[in-house]
């Protein structure tokens, strides 16, 4: 005898599996480990070599995972690069990249 199996039989198995396996070893998620890059870092990747204060004005306070901005001199700025990348992906096109600083 032969039984044959599609994919929603193997995803009950599967599912079921895991059931077990998280009885039995009292599995918890995982962390979300951030990787944390310094401001040079970031300008030169993903800010367009824009200068550091050009950034701190415009790009930074309205980007999530960004640490430090306003902690004062002294203070690294470090930067979440999955969360950054992530918001800068989808508003790439809606920054002006132009924008000049106040004088």
């Amino acid at each position: 005898m032969e039984a044959t199996l599609d994919e929603q039989d193997y995803q009950v198995i599967a599912d079921k599996v895991l059931q077990q396996i998280r009885k039995e070893y009292d599995l918890v998620p995982k962390q979300y480990e951030p990787m944390l890059i310094n401001l040079k870092e970031f300008r030169h990747k993903y800010g367009h070599d824009k200068s550091p204060a050009w950034l701190k004005l415009y790009l930074l306070p309205k980007m999530p995972g960004v640490y430090g901005l306003n902690a004062g001199k002294g203070h690294p700025v470090r930067i979440d690069v999955g969360k950054a990348t992530r918001w800068l992906a989808q508003r790439e096109d809606k920054i002006d990249w132009n924008k000049s600083l106040p004088q």
